[in-house]
């Protein structure tokens, strides 16, 4: 009989790079002369360099836009050698503005002897959007609160005021000018009630009315709904829909206000002339995970418009109750559209550079 041994082939060696640019942190390693001898890719993502012009230059130079990353090495090398930690925004060559934290530690031998130093660079933008997102939600809550203890007591009198007004003006129906001025009181009253209406959505607990939902038609309906603003603005109008999404959790009249809102907001931006992209996928940055469970896929909408962006010093406002660019408005539509999407399980955010256009990010759960 005959045997036949069979060849074994040898598992792949395993390097410190292949570790190291498999990390989903960045890492950067200088050497003893203070030049950067290793950047892995998440490194040059995050430093808008490719390792190509990082490699060799000195860690001073890589970081000259950014003095606080320079001290922390510095602390890391001798006669200190000390490991640091702190947080901060990393400023890149582009100009990008990128929150990071930041652990720097001496490399050493097995001796002892001081090899360099190593950087490990942790994105935290999603975490401090997070973060403000909880924030913003709290806010809400509170002037929701305070909103419907007021509430009660205005209306009251509104309805006072309004009933009297019309009263007067079947009296003084015969003076033309007298009437028009119970007209405006009339009118100012119906805009204060509004306003208070708005106020009490922000309140009042949620009664979502939650079904299976297909994002595209919906999209498709708010399109619909602004057909006729869109043809006299003549936008032009991209969908980038991804055919193969799920549907999603969420109450269909709800989203539709959220959606239409930041349709109207993109339409007003760009005031008659510019491109309205409307771009669906599988959410990639964030999932939700509740004890028990396995982690909650979301899907995304971005609403993109190239107007004229929206001022940096505004963005973190964007949300706010009462705050608005615009010289009509009150200021609730986009703190409404944050509580609905909150409601839902969601999570809606904005970027935009100014002079760039906007895109605001709408992420959604994906149906059970």
């Amino acid at each position: 009989m005959e045997i036949q041994n069979e060849k074994v082939t040898a598992p792949p060696q395993i390097s410190w790079k292949n570790i190291l640019t498999s990390l989903e942190d960045g890492v950067v390693v200088i050497d003893g002369s203070g030049k950067v001898s290793f950047v892995n890719q998440a490194a040059e993502m995050l430093t808008d360099l490719p390792a190509s012009q990082a490699l060799q230059q000195s860690y001073s130079r890589l970081f000259k836009k950014n003095p606080w990353i320079v001290q922390m090495v510095k602390k890391s090398q001798p006669p200190q050698q000390m490991s640091a930690r702190g947080e901060g925004d990393l400023l890149t060559p582009w100009g990008r503005r990128i929150p990071i934290s930041l652990t720097v530690s001496p490399l050493q031998d097995q001796q002892g002897r001081t090899l360099g130093s190593i950087l490990l660079l942790r994105d935290l933008t999603h975490r401090k959007e997070l973060e403000e997102d909880l924030k913003r939600s709290d806010r809400l809550a509170l002037l929701g609160t305070l909103a419907a203890g007021l509430a009660h007591e205005v209306k009251n009198p509104l309805s006072g005021i309004r009933g009297t007004a019309q009263l007067l003006k079947r009296e003084i129906a015969r003076d033309p000018a007298l009437a028009e001025h119970t007209d405006i009181i009339i009118r100012e009253v119906d805009r204060v009630n509004d306003l208070i209406e708005q106020l009490l959505d922000l309140s009042r607990p949620a009664t979502l009315q939650l079904a299976a939902l297909n994002i595209h038609e919906l999209l498709d309906h708010v399109l619909l709904l602004e057909q006729q603003t869109i043809r006299e603005a003549a936008v032009q109008v991209r969908k980038n829909f991804d055919p193969s999404l799920p549907a999603i959790h969420g109450d269909r009249d709800k989203l539709t206000q959220v959606f239409l809102n930041l349709v109207k907001n993109a339409l007003q931006a760009m005031n008659g002339r510019g491109c309205l992209t409307i771009t669906t996928r599988m959410e990639t940055d964030f999932h939700i995970r509740e004890q028990g469970k396995s982690r909650g896929k979301l899907i995304r909408v971005d609403i993109e418009d190239n107007g004229p962006g929206i001022e940096e010093e505004n963005l973190p406002h964007i949300f706010a109750p009462f705050f608005t660019t615009k010289n009509s408005g009150t200021g609730l539509g986009l703190a409404i559209c944050h509580r609905i999407i909150t409601e839902h399980g969601g999570l809606i955010r904005v970027e935009s550079r100014e002079g760039a256009g906007a895109i605001f990010k709408v992420s959604l759960l994906v149906g059970e």
